[in-house]
């Protein structure tokens, strides 16, 4: 095979590109030979991804929240679909964000492209009608979670369980009081992680209530240091908006760092999060946490409807069991998570058995090296694609 190999590799949210990242700094490391170019973010790009549109024209949450951003996405993804024909990489590399990539895996077996599915779209959750193209349009389905595994074997559809990219990608062996002295804080701060999201219109609708928490949190616990690790995503100014709402105290004692979650999570004690990637971070970091989510009523709606799993945290799936207090849509109000926050601070056997629980799920996720196994099935693919070239 020629020493450069161009792969193509679609990652629409925050935490594809942050895996995508990892990914291509392990092709860098191991000396593929593989140059890697699609659609990405800051972390994917200075990794040596060569962008072709960037995440933040297509990170959108929400049933009717993405209608508002509709016509933007699909001209994304024509623009996209278009450079697999254009360009006939040698593999393309999906990355989640499956209502864009689909349009992208039609393109490339259309074209001869083999194609990996790094981070499969949550059938076990949800849309089981989408077995129906990854059956047909996928090459290679790498899955990150046993139970995940677990449902494609039962559904006669064939994947590699990689493990989870994150147990490379967090600090684990980094100590809270490390933590701390890395964000400029003492170490002894008692530090509550606030996380209201890496998208604009989650973050809109989070930041008040989780903000509205601290405030109250102040009255049991004066020394407390709430800090926000603010995504590449979420524009400064409008966090600093939303800070602006809250209480004078909270305005005065809340930190914000540009980045740096894994580290944020590490340094608290205990940690707010909107649903969503962090709480798997939380979960592996093992950091006591609250999660939370609000999107529109249309949206709530249909996702009762849809939706076919008990919870929608990663920690509670892994353990089968609500380890994690989740307060969704209505039950997200500033007293409730203030009340569910408040006693993993404190300490005792709540938190004890929260800690336990953590424990648990994360050893679910097995060991370290997913980008490596990916990186494996992708040459494998590259090969047997060039083999079936050669006949």
């Amino acid at each position: 095979m020629p020493e450069s190999l161009r792969v193509m590799i679609s990652a629409g949210e925050l935490s594809g590109d942050m895996h995508g990242a990892a990914l291509a700094s392990e092709a860098r490391r191991s000396g593929t030979g593989l140059e890697f170019f699609g659609l990405g973010g800051d972390r994917m790009a200075a990794a040596g991804v060569d962008l072709r549109a960037h995440i933040s024209e297509t990170a959108v949450m929400g049933l009717t929240e993405v209608l508002g951003s509709l016509r933007r996405i699909l001209s994304v993804r024509r623009r996209l679909a278009s450079l697999v024909s254009s360009e006939r990489p040698r593999a393309l590399v999906l990355i989640d964000s499956p209502d864009l990539n689909q349009a992208l895996a039609r393109a490339a077996f259309r074209a001869g492209v083999p194609v990996i599915y790094y981070i499969c779209p949550q059938v076990w959750a949800w849309r089981r009608g989408r077995i129906r193209w990854l059956r047909r349009l996928v090459s290679r389905r790498a899955v990150i979670f046993p139970f995940e595994k677990e449902f494609l074997d039962r559904e006669g559809l064939s994947s590699d369980l990689v493990g989870h990219p994150l147990l490379d990608e967090l600090p684990l062996r980094l100590s809270p009081e490390e933590a701390r002295r890395g964000l400029g804080l003492p170490p002894w701060s008692n530090v509550l992680a606030v996380l209201p999201g890496s998208r604009k219109a989650v973050a809109r609708r989070l930041a008040g209530p989780m903000l509205g928490a601290v405030d109250l949190l102040l009255d049991s616990f004066p020394d407390l240091v709430p800090v926000i690790p603010r995504p590449d995503t979420l524009p400064a100014d409008l966090l600093l908006d939303l800070v602006g709402k809250a209480s004078r105290r909270v305005r005065d004692r809340i930190v914000v760092r540009e980045g740096r979650s894994h580290e944020v999570l590490r340094a608290a004690r205990a940690a707010l999060l909107a649903s969503g990637t962090s709480t798997v971070e939380g979960a592996v970091l093992g950091t006591p946490m609250v999660v939370t989510y609000r999107v529109s009523a249309l949206s709530w709606l249909l996702a009762r409807l849809l939706v076919k799993v008990p919870f929608v945290s990663i920690a509670n799936l892994l353990a089968g069991a609500e380890i994690v207090p989740e307060l969704l849509q209505d039950r997200c109000r500033p007293e409730d998570l203030a009340r569910e926050v408040e006693p993993l601070l404190a300490g005792g056997p709540r938190r004890q058995a929260m800690l336990d629980g953590l424990a648990g799920a994360a050893s679910r996720l097995g060991g370290p090296g997913a980008s490596a196994r990916v990186l494996d099935i992708i040459m494998q693919e590259i090969g047997a694609a060039h083999d079936r070239d050669i006949v």
